[in-house]
């Protein structure tokens, strides 16, 4: 490969990195990834471009930052070195200089698809002015011409460029080009670390004689979905099965080689996280969401000669995606699907990895269309998936077996719940007497569907915790401890909590008091009941209280949707009720739902619509206001009440003047102590943070035992 002559002096960094340093950092991870996965992201291609696709990454590693020669970049990086000349010269961005560089390849078709992946690798809207300046610098600065295929590139958005040389051509390059940009990006953003990352650190190995090991220690062995998994894990998988089945380790199997483990709930990817540490070592895993850190840094004070920078190197690889098994929440994958500045690197690595979808029942229709399209993507593009549900509504399984999923179901004989229905107010008389009653007899687990449901009920009964999801993640965690602690110890009492309970804590409560929501989130309520299977079920052990139901409605600000409210309703029976019969009720819930609410699949639909409009556009890129609209229950904003300005401002000046990085770590999982995720679409007044991208001020008061409420005063969501 020819290599342009330069001064070795001139920087690529403002600490004094060359650009020839960076770019070697660039080469040596090109040649760490194709020597770990190189086979598996070549199965993503055609035979006969696999060859050339390793030399046209080559070469953008190699050139994509050439146009860091200019003086002016020079200049702003503080190179005391810079090469003198007319101060006149307008400055130009590195990227739009750079495929000037490339030497002569042969190939045209090459030479344009590498020449818009280094264009391309920073943000770039064409303009005449730009390419004026261009020309202008190219010529009295470097002695060169505007080639006329670069200034083609210039002129034209990206996917045209790409679209009218596959007319011209004849053939395809889309994936090509994907693979080409997606992985300039992965290998430019890890080599730009100040900790000199890499894009990948190892292949995991042997995942089922890791688990079996695991199992071993346990005193158990491989079970049949177990098995299941590891003789079709080949295949894209569709697994429905109990709560309790294993699923958690068939997930481990299913992701050799390279894999993330997803699932909605935070406190859930943090348990099972652990659990992944238990299987594989603890270099091999990665924890991946917005309060990860702070998890990470809380959970290593308990471990003895325990050096934090491995933390900071950990943290920095995961959000790279360069550790082999990842376990993570939705939000940090999928929105690729809404092709946002920089989606080619998730498909460039999805095409080598596997996905593990976990509890895809906790999503809205509108979100599993957006979820069904970005399993469609990563499919196309190599990559293997596998979902894991408790309950899969019927025509989300439709499209999943247009996919080609094997499907697999797994269901206990065991009947862990008898139900009582109560045609009454969780909040009436009957309901507090017989909370009241029962938390005399056992562990009470009350279960509401808004937050100002459970505060009222909370005041009514004169006692009991509350839980919800608008706690700070200190006080959060700190609840969270005790209703752990109060549930695995034997005393009697009462804890009420919001949704959140459903899946993202481990409990056994003795006894569910709980308003009527939709079958699948009843399902997963009485799920925290009786786990095992092991508590007697001759007397009811889930209460459900089915009128003035908080929540229900068609709004903005509804919790659950009025018709799958009623139908619920109609279909729920009282009695002893087993794993084969809630299947069935869930079934028929969604098929008389697309019967009597047209309006509600269609939303479905509509976010499957709006995604394939966005790939057949190409251009038209991720527009937030439209998807807080239609992906609701996936956006949030990371948020910290006002009331904590005088607490936290003093951190972050901190953090941001800090220069070690361990401490910068601990400060700022301080302040993420702070914080709590806020839905999106929520209508609270927000402020950013000053030095911290992605949080907000949220305007509101704060109390300890209540959880923020707006500053209008109150709020009826989880």
């Amino acid at each position: 490969m020819m290599k342009a002559k330069y001064s070795p002096h001139l920087w690529a960094k403002s600490d004094g990195t060359t650009i020839r340093e960076h770019t070697d950092k660039l080469l040596e991870n090109l040649r760490l990834l194709q020597e770990l996965y190189g086979e598996l992201i070549e199965n993503a291609l055609e035979p006969e471009e696999r060859e050339t696709f390793w030399e046209a990454l080559e070469l953008a590693c190699e050139y994509h930052d050439y146009g860091k020669l200019h003086y002016r970049f020079q200049k702003k990086v503080g190179n005391p070195d810079f090469k003198r000349i007319k101060n006149s010269l307008p400055e130009v961005r590195h990227n739009l200089l750079s495929p000037a560089f490339l030497p002569d390849i042969g190939d045209k078709v090459l030479k344009a698809l590498v020449s818009l992946a280094i264009l391309h690798h920073h943000d770039y809207e064409s303009s005449k002015d730009s390419i004026d300046k261009l020309e202008r610098v190219l010529k009295e600065e470097f002695g060169k011409s505007l080639d006329l295929s670069h200034k083609k590139i210039l002129k034209q958005p990206e996917w045209e460029v790409v679209k009218r040389l596959e007319e011209r051509e004849g053939r395809e390059f889309t994936r090509f080009y994907t693979l080409l940009k997606g992985f300039l990006l992965r290998i430019d953003h890890a080599s730009s670390s100040k900790h000199g990352a890499s894009v990948e650190s190892k292949r995991l190995r042997d995942n089922e004689e890791s688990v079996k090991n695991y199992l071993a220690k346990k005193n158990s062995q491989l079970n049949d979905l177990q098995r299941f998994v590891l003789e079709n894990r080949e295949d894209n998988l569709l697994v429905v099965a109990s709560t309790g089945y294993g699923k958690t380790e068939a997930g481990f199997i299913f992701l050799k080689d390279k894999g993330f483990f997803t699932i909605p709930i935070r406190t859930s990817a943090n348990a099972i996280f652990g659990r992944a540490r238990e299987v594989f070592s603890e270099e091999e895993v990665g924890l991946l969401h917005s309060t990860a850190p702070l998890f990470l840094l809380e959970n290593s004070e308990d471990r003895r000669n325990f050096d934090k920078s491995t933390i900071v190197s950990d943290i920095f690889l995961t959000k790279n995606f360069a550790k082999p098994l990842i376990v993570s929440t939705p939000d940090q994958l999928f929105p690729f699907v809404l092709r946002p500045k920089g989606f080619e690197k998730f498909l460039s690595l999805f095409s080598y990895s596997r996905v593990v979808i976990d509890e895809v029942q906790l999503f809205e229709p509108h979100t599993l269309g957006f979820l069904v399209k970005a399993i469609e993507k990563a499919h196309q593009i190599g990559g293997k998936v596998m979902v894991m549900t408790a309950t899969l509504p019927s025509y989300v399984r439709r499209d999943l077996q247009g996919i080609d999923f094997k499907e697999g179901r797994f269901i206990t004989e065991t009947v862990r719940h008898n139900v009582k229905l109560i045609p009454a107010s969780i909040t009436s008389g009957e309901g507090l007497k017989l909370i009241k009653n029962l938390s005399e007899r056992g562990k009470v687990l009350v279960i509401t569907n808004t937050r100002t449901k459970a505060l009222k009920l909370k005041e009514a009964l004169g006692k009991g915790e509350v839980l919800h999801s608008w706690f700070i993640q200190t006080d959060r965690k700190r609840k969270e401890k005790e209703i752990k602690s109060f549930f695995d110890l034997e005393e009697k009492g009462l804890w009420i909590t919001t949704q959140i309970a459903e899946v993202s804590l481990d409990l056994d409560a003795d006894f569910l008091i709980t308003e009527l929501s939709t079958a699948d989130s009843l399902l997963q309520r009485m799920g925290r009941v009786n786990r095992k299977g092991l508590k007697p079920v001759d007397e009811p052990n889930v209460f459900v209280f089915t009128d003035e139901c908080s929540g229900i409605g068609n709004s903005r600000r509804s919790v659950y949707r009025k018709s799958i409210h009623e139908i619920t309703k109609e279909k729920l029976k009282e009695g002893l009720i087993d794993e084969e019969w809630k299947l069935s009720f869930v079934e028929g819930v969604y098929s008389a739902l697309e019967e009597r609410d047209l309006e509600y699949i269609s939303k479905y639909e509509k976010a499957k619509r709006y995604i394939d409009d966005l790939w057949v556009l190409r251009e038209r890129f991720f527009n937030k206001r439209e998807a807080q609209e239609m992906f609701r229950d996936i956006l949030s904003e990371v948020v910290i009440p006002e009331v904590f300005r005088g607490e936290v401002e003093p951190l972050v000046e901190e953090y941001l003047q800090e220069r070690d990085a361990i401490r910068k770590l601990e400060l700022f999982s301080e302040v993420l102590g702070y914080t709590f995720s806020l839905p999106s679409y929520r209508e609270v007044r927000l402020q950013p943070v000053r030095g911290l991208k992605g949080i907000f001020w949220a305007s509101g008061d704060y109390s300890s035992e209540t959880g923020f409420v707006e500053g209008e005063g109150g709020s009826n969501i989880l």
